[in-house]
Parts: C-alpha cells; structure tokens; sequence
C-alpha cells in the first residue's frame, strides 16, 4: 500500500484561484455584453412584418442587439452605453437610395435657360442663349434643356453652328436620354461622320447620312469626354453628396454609374471615405460586344470598405420625354411612332444569356411598356421562371409594368425600382400631356412585387422627402398613390432586398445591420407639405454615428 502524502496548502490554493478565474471568463464569455447604444421612447418603424412596431433598440458594435419595449431595453445598459431618448420621435431604418446619379457634370458652366424643368427652353430661346455667350470667352458652352427641344427634331448641329460657328456646344436633357452638338463639338471629341453606331445606340444623321447633331443612348457618352474629371474632383462631388444624405438619414446608396469608367468611380470612392454603403451598378455601355460588359466586372482588384458592385445596367430604350421609349400606341401628336428598341432581338438575348451565366445581378433600364412586353417574352423563352427569381433582375424605373404584365413580371423575379420623380402630373387644360401613358405604383406592391424607390437623382442627389411625398400624393393618379408606411417600407427593406442585401440589412431587427435615422418628425403622420422639411437627428451605419444633430450631443454614457 503506497504512503499517502498530503498536498501543500498553498499548491490547492493555486488550482482553486486558477479554477475560479477560468469560471470568471467562461461567464464573461456567454454573457451577452452591455449595448454601445440605446435609443429609447422612440416610435420605432422596423420594417419588419414579425414585429412592425417597437419603443426601443438596443445597438452593440456594427449590429443591433434587440428591438422591445423601453423598460426592457434600458435595463440592458451597461456603465459604458450611450442611452439617447427619443423624445417619442420616428426611428427608422436607414434609408436606402435606390437609384442615382453622381459626378455629372456639363463641360462648362450651364447656360441659364428658361422653362426648365418642364417644358424647357424653345429651341428660339436656346439658340438666342447660345449666340450671346458666344460672342464672349472661349471653350465649351454647355447647358440642360427639356423635352420641348429633345422633341424638335431640326438638324441641330447645323442651328448650333449658326450661332455658334468657332465654340463647342453641347446641349443636355436634364434627365439625360437627349444630346445636342455642334460641329466645333464633334470636332473637340473627335466624332466624323463616318462614326459607326455604338451598341445600345445611335447618331442622328441628315439626309445625305451627314451627323445632325443629336446622339441617342450609347451615344451620348459625350461628356466625360468633353470634360475628364479627376479622382479627386470625383471624390469631392461624392463626398458632398454623402454628407448631404447622412443629414437625410440616407445609409445605402445604389449608384448607376452613367458618366465614368469603373476603375475611376472606385478611386474616387476610396479617396472620398464617405460612410454609406454603396452598391455599384457598372454602366454596360460603351462597349463593342455584350460579353465586354461583364468582363470589366472580373478585372477588379480590391474594393474600397463598404462598396460593392454589381451590373451591369442595360438601357434598353429610351424615355416619353424625348418620346423614344418604345410603347404600345403611338405618341401624342406624333402618329406612327412608338418609340424603338435600344437593341436588335439578338443583342437583347446575348445580354440576357450573359446574365443567367454570370453571379453579377443585372439591372435593366425600362420605360415602354412594349419594351417591357418584349423582355418579359425573351425571358420566358430563355429560362424558367426558378431561374430568374434566383437572379433577381432589376427593372430600373418600371413605368411599362401595366396591369395585364405584372403577373408575368412578378412570376420572373423581377424587383421594380421606381423613381417618383416619374410619375405624370395631371394634365393641363388646354396643353397635350408630356407623360401620356398611366404608370403604377400601389399596384406593382399589390400584386406582390418587390418594389425600391430611388430618386433618379442626375447632376445632384435629391431629398428623399421629397420622393416620399410624390410617391405617397400621385396628383396624377391618386388611387396608384402608396401609403406612408408603404413608401417608407419601398425605401428602406425595398432597396435592401433591391440590391440582395435583405439578410443584412433593410430593416430593425435582432442581427441585422445598425443602419438607422431618427427623424425630425414623424413622416407616418406629419402633413403632406411638411415632409420635404424632414432631417435625420441622429444618423447610424454599422453602429456607427455618421451623423448627429446637435440637439442630441448631450446624450452620453449614463
């Protein structure tokens, strides 16, 4: 039998403090941690259809904790956390942009033009704008016009060169889709008459096959060529903007990138440092075959935080303003024209057997609804409908989504972005409409399909609000009008699931992102005129504060 030796004291004491610390830890370690940040007594609009409606959220680290009541929350609060008491105002998800433009700029200062935005300058006003300031300094004139010149369809390059014989011009459509210029112009870009028609696109041309002046769609890529900006130019126009919408509760923003390269865009996001969350949809134009479109896409290096790319967007017609958006009846005034096609039937199914192969999620510029007649139909004949809901096509703008496609629409996946900004006022006594055709907008939610809004911003973002109010007002159809919370929904969940970040973002629940705004006044609730007046108090991206009112700078750790 072995001898039994006792173990010294001080070594027993070693084990059990060892022991009692290793207890310690594991304690620590599953229990949860006190929240960053908590925002109480607020109105709580989740977006999400399990809970809809809470008092309070609870924020640690880039996620949000938990969503319930403002007794429940609070208790969670640790020494360290920031509590912020809402005062009863409007906390909701981050907004998300659906659709915009940034960076565009004319090459010279714009010309100021009469009747802009609607009906825009008469030609005789716009060529009597351009002589003026062509008797005076040198370089480019630039300036926007609206759809009373995108519609007069005189040989523009020849009127231009009257009044301005020695000076490039160049004449915008404010909302893009419409390019005038002279023949000093086509000079600078290095544009002949033999120039061929780029995929996507086309050039006017007169009689005897001579440029006219005008360049339709793929063509219009004038203006980085006629004034290249730099990173840093680029960076700054981004930045600004970003600061413009953190103070609108604005966390996401999905860029369609019309007027530069790439790389370019990437660069100067990289350098800018903005705080949003961007979603790239690279420009599928210029390029001198389909498959060029997605290979730019594989040729990236590491993207900058919080950017992601996807595309590439097609343009598939053009719009009613300038009246070649390719419709099912013929245009006011104008019989025998129903607008065209961007692309011949081979070229429209080459991209879309691009994008059923390839892992980019693909957004479609479509404004007809004959065009959108005629996608639908490719589609279907293509692939099964499973295998388009798994690629979750976007249809930018959606105004040719009509009562008898919204089935076929929906049965295909597609998620409708749609733009306010778009929808027709009602027509004028004793004026033809400019917008003739009726669009929804309650009906696409009604009949279950995915639908974002974004503002079609172009030269500058625009104020949510304002959006918000259009979509929830449609003076030209009120009965297509969303509700508040329908639109509030459309631009926060919607532009999450828009872009396939639904899992992650889009809405206020347990695990998903801490993207959130509390608001100035309650949108669900405040007069309609007030809306546009609305700004985000305290704005959050991943946890973080990107913005804050002063009014809520004393709301420290307590």
């Amino acid at each position: 039998m072995q001898s039994m030796h006792p173990i010294p004291m001080e070594t027993d004491m070693s084990h059990l403090s060892r022991a009692c610390a290793l207890a310690t830890t594991l304690l620590a370690l599953a229990a949860p941690a006190a929240p960053s940040l908590v925002i109480v007594n607020a109105q709580v609009f989740t977006a999400d259809p399990a809970r809809p409606r809470a008092e309070a959220v609870a924020v640690e680290g880039a996620r949000i904790a938990a969503v319930g009541r403002s007794a429940d929350i609070r208790a969670l609060a640790g020494p360290g956390t920031r509590i912020v008491d809402a005062g009863g105002r409007r906390l909701v998800p981050g907004l998300v942009e659906a659709h915009v433009h940034l960076g565009q700029e004319l090459p010279a200062a714009p010309l100021a033009l009469p009747g802009l935005p609607f009906p825009g300058p008469s030609a005789e006003q716009a060529l009597a704008a351009v002589e003026a300031a062509a008797r005076q300094g040198e370089g480019w004139i630039g300036a926007y016009v609206g759809p009373a010149l995108a519609r007069d369809g005189r040989n523009w390059r020849a009127a231009l060169d009257l009044v301005a014989p020695d000076r490039p011009v160049l004449l915008r459509g404010f909302w893009g889709h419409t390019t005038l210029v002279n023949s000093a112009g086509l000079q600078r870009l290095g544009i002949a008459d033999d120039v061929a028609d780029p995929l996507g696109g086309w050039w006017g041309r007169d009689a005897q096959g001579r440029l006219d002046g005008r360049a339709f769609e793929a063509a219009e890529t004038l203006v980085p060529q006629a004034r290249p900006m730099s990173p840093d130019e680029l960076a700054s126009a981004y930045a600004e903007a970003a600061g413009r919408y953190a103070r609108w509760g604005v966390t996401s923003i999905h860029l369609m990138n019309s007027e530069h390269s790439l790389p370019l865009v990437l660069q100067a996001l990289a350098r800018a440092g903005t705080p949003q969350k961007w979603t790239i949809y690279a420009w599928a134009t210029p390029a001198a075959r389909v498959a060029q479109a997605w290979e730019r896409l594989e040729a990236l290096g590491p993207l900058p935080p919080r950017v992601r790319v996807e595309g590439p967007k097609w343009v598939l017609d053009g719009t009613p303003l300038e009246q070649n958006a390719h419709q099912r009846a013929d245009y006011h005034g104008r019989p025998g024209w129903t607008g065209r096609s961007n692309f011949g039937t081979a070229e429209l199914r080459e991209l879309l057997g691009q994008a059923l192969r390839s892992p980019h999620q693909m957004a479609l510029h479509v404004v007809g609804d004959a065009e959108t007649d005629r996608l639908l139909a490719l589609m279907r004949e293509l692939a099964p409908p499973a295998a388009w809901r798994a690629k979750r096509v976007r249809i930018e703008h959606g105004d040719g989504v009509r009562e008898d496609s919204v089935a076929a629409a929906r049965a295909l996946g597609l998620t409708v972005i749609q733009n306010p900004t778009h929808l027709p006022p009602p027509p004028e006594p004793g004026r033809p409409p400019l917008i003739d055709r009726p669009m929804l907008l309650r009906g696409l939610m009604a009949a279950g399909l995915p639908l974002a809004l974004g503002s079609d911003g172009g030269v500058d973002e625009q104020n949510p609000y304002v959006n918000l109010l259009l979509a929830t007002t449609y003076a030209g159809r009120p009965a297509e009008a969303l509700s508040r919370a329908q639109a509030l929904r459309a631009y926060t969940a919607g532009g999450a699931y828009a872009e396939r970040q639904e899992a992650r973002k889009g809405r206020i629940a347990p695990g998903l992102a801490a993207d959130l705004a509390l608001l100035s006044q309650d949108v669900l609730t405040v007069p309609a005129e007030r809306l546009p007046a609305t700004t985000s108090l305290l704005t959050l991206v991943d946890g973080v504060v990107v913005f804050e009112d002063p009014a809520l700078a004393g709301s420290g750790p307590q």
